[in-house]
């Protein structure tokens, strides 16, 4: 059985809880009619059992937030208000976050709960996204979190966070998929997403979670890679501009991301040219150039072997989950 909980915070906004746990449901109801597995989800509250959003409106939920370390999986929506209040008013969720994280659980923090992230230090060095109302307060009181503001998704490893509503759906189908697996994340979102705006790169959240090993020069060499994919990437440029040899550059690189420099620049081109086929009916030479590919058939097989899927049948495929 899969536990889900959903944490609610004083002066709610009403709409990211219910979005979140609608979806969860319908993934939930899914999985039980294939395998028989059944799933909880479970909204918690420092409020008590009857809390008041910020629009008013009343929803039963639990009061027992030590529910949170029996989850598979969390989610913290949204607040409206004053970050100060919020922060005091949600102060015993700290602890259980650390906990969480401890334990290896995904979080996932909607629009104004990314705060609640930040606030148990959690995010500091990681990077983050946040409603973008709240940017400047909130880069003012975590100067230690790498806010990409632009970005409407992050994954920090594992702490996802999402800038808003609509992108707070596509990360609970994620999360979704996580737990229950691409089959069910997929009927979930041809059944509540259809016509959602994604005008983000998922590529950028993809490569997220691998750069947290600490290395600075190899990060920074990540981060170069992905800026400058699109045209010729020399190796040898890469490991002098760091201060390594080619050598201890490929021997350090794979050390720390499990992947070697060649394997990961190829993973950031086909992440791209991901969001290209999605987005973009452009031709498979075309994407293909783009992404410092000068034989197409090079390109073909790079991307089947990365998707296992021709760039056709992933296009295919994309376009067949809109419906």
């Amino acid at each position: 059985m899969k536990t889900i909980v959903i944490y609610a915070p004083q002066n709610a906004v009403g709409m990211s809880i219910m979005l979140i746990s609608e979806l969860c449901w319908y993934a939930a109801r899914k999985t039980e009619a294939t395998t028989g597995e059944s799933s909880n989800i479970l909204v918690v509250s420092p409020a008590g059992r009857n809390l008041i959003c910020s629009n008013n409106m009343s929803l039963p939920v639990s009061d027992r937030i030590a529910e949170l370390l029996n989850a598979d999986a969390v989610f913290l929506a949204a607040f409206w208000g004053g970050v100060e209040q919020a922060v005091s008013d949600n102060r015993d969720l700290k602890p259980l976050l650390i906990e969480l994280d401890k334990r290896g659980v995904p979080i996932a923090a909607v629009s104004t709960g990314t705060f609640f992230l930040a606030e148990s230090g959690l995010l500091d060095a990681k990077v983050a996204t946040t409603y973008p109302p709240f940017v400047g307060e909130f880069e003012s009181r975590y100067p230690a979190v790498k806010l990409r503001p632009n970005r409407a998704i992050t994954d920090a490893g594992g702490l996802y966070c999402a800038n808003g509503i609509p992108a707070g759906c596509d990360l609970t189908v994620s999360i979704i998929e996580l737990l229950f697996g691409p089959d069910v994340a997929r009927q979930t979102s041809r059944a509540f997403l259809t016509g959602f705006s994604r005008d983000y790169a998922l590529a950028n959240v993809a490569l997220d979670g691998q750069k947290y090993h600490g290395d600075r020069q190899v990060l920074t060499a990540q981060q170069w890679m992905e800026r400058n994919y699109g045209g010729p990437v020399r190796m040898i440029a890469i490991a002098a501009d760091v201060g390594m040899s080619p050598r201890n550059f490929s021997r350090r690189f794979k050390q720390v991301t499990n992947e070697s420099p060649h394997d990961y620049l190829r993973r950031v081109r086909i992440e791209a040219a991901k969001d290209l086929f999605r987005d973009r009916d452009l031709s498979l030479s075309e994407i293909a150039d783009r992404f410092g590919y000068r034989d197409p058939g090079s390109f073909l097989k790079a991307f089947r072997r990365e998707t296992g899927l021709t760039p056709g049948e992933f296009r295919d495929q994309f376009r067949q989950e809109a419906l």
